[in-house]
Formats: C-alpha cells, structure tokens, sequence
C-alpha cells in the first residue's frame, strides 16, 4: 500500500508528540517550550492545499467579525483555519452529538462517529493577548490513548503578543453555563499544551470542545468567567 509524503509526515511529527508524552514522568505539566510543534502544512492533506486564498470556497468557511462558520467533513483528515488560529480533525473523529452525550464523565467513553457533514460555529478573540475560542455545537471526540497521537483532534491558538518560550502556557477548558476555567492536562498528560514558536501559538490536543483559552505560567484566573467575554 502507498502512503503519501504528506501522511508519513504526520504520522512521523504525532509519534514525536506521543513518545514525549510517554516518557514524562513529571507530576505536575512541564513548560510549553518543551513540547514539540506541529508542522501546520504537515497536518493538511493535499487535497485541502490551496496557494490562493485560503479563505476560498475550497475551505467552506465564512468569516464575520470573530464569528466562523466551519463545515466539517468528518469523514476526512483536515485542518479548517479561524482567523490565525486552527484545528485540526482525523477523518472519523467526531462522535456523534445525536447520540454520545457530553460532560466530563464522557470524554473517554466509545462512541459512534458522525458521518454527515456538520457546520461548527466559532467565536474567537484575545483576553491580554492571548487567545480564546468558543465551539458550537458541544462535540466529543474519538477516543485516543497516547499511543494512538495520529487519531488526536489538535488545537492551535494564536498569541497576540510574542510567547516566551521560558514561560509555561495552558489551553484551559470552560464547559457551557459554567463559571471556571479548567487545566485538563492536571489529570491527562495527553492534554499538556506546547508552543508552536513559528506561529507564536499555543497548541494542545482536545478531547471535546466548548470554550478555550490560553493562559501563561501561573496565571490567577480568579474572577474571570466566561462572561467575561
């Protein structure tokens, strides 16, 4: 069987990602500097490659102030783009939202995948220079161990302001209707965030979304709420 230069670079970059998650025995996240960064080309198939505008009807997204409507095709690998920010999904990652549920108890539960193509609405903008994006619908993801890293739904949030690569950055993770900002990576070194410094982003793996942001070292997060934005 042929496989493609550009999915044995995938492949080769995630299993980079993977045997660093594996071999870190740290208790607590290690700096974003010491995570390696996804090639952004790499992580496109070249059937989603496109030297004129990326934001061209090949893409199937609109944008309108901070407000991006993506239509997700779940039945292939692609990198969909939100302003200089962008997510990327294996083909047949998406659960089923008609049928999976959602909450915390969840997120590592099988699931049936979705199979139609479904339209993603993101709200995205910065807090103090960092980024933060909302996702509608709620959706869960596949699950993944760290062995299987090509299967991971990756997320890459652009900084404003220049990232110092001696500081420690976190994606952290606000559900709908709730008050408070989660660091998920305390208990899934899977979901540790690194820095991608060619892009000045922030980027981790997710196993749902809703709402995220970036937050740097030991950020106090007390008083701000997701109506903060």
């Amino acid at each position: 069987m042929h496989v493609s230069t550009p999915v044995r670079r995938t492949i080769a970059l995630l299993m980079v990602v993977a045997a660093a998650t594996a071999c870190s025995d740290a208790t607590s996240a290690p700096r974003a500097a010491e995570r390696p960064a996804f090639d952004l080309e790499a992580l496109q198939p070249e059937a989603s490659r496109s030297g004129g505008d990326s934001y061209g009807q090949d893409n199937k997204y609109e944008v309108d102030d901070n407000v991006t409507r993506l239509t997700i095709d779940p039945n292939v690998s692609r990198t969909y783009t939100f302003g200089e920010n962008w997510i990327y999904f294996p083909a047949h990652s998406i659960c089923d939202p008609a049928t999976s549920g959602y909450g915390p108890t969840l997120w590592d539960t099988p699931c049936t995948t979705m199979n139609a193509p479904l339209v993603v609405t993101v709200h995205w903008s910065s807090r103090g220079g960092f980024a933060y994006a909302r996702f509608t619908p709620e959706l869960r993801f596949v699950p993944a161990d760290s062995r299987s890293v090509v299967r991971w739904v990756v997320l890459s949030l652009h900084g404003q302001r220049r990232l110092k690569a001696a500081d420690a950055y976190r994606i952290l993770y606000n559900g709908t209707g709730t008050a408070g900002w989660v660091d998920e990576s305390i208990s899934d070194p899977t979901l540790r965030a690194w820095i991608d410094p060619l892009r000045n982003s922030v980027v981790r793996r997710v196993k749902h979304f809703s709402g995220y942001m970036v937050a740097a070292g030991m950020t106090d997060l007390g008083g701000l709420s997701d109506a903060s934005y």
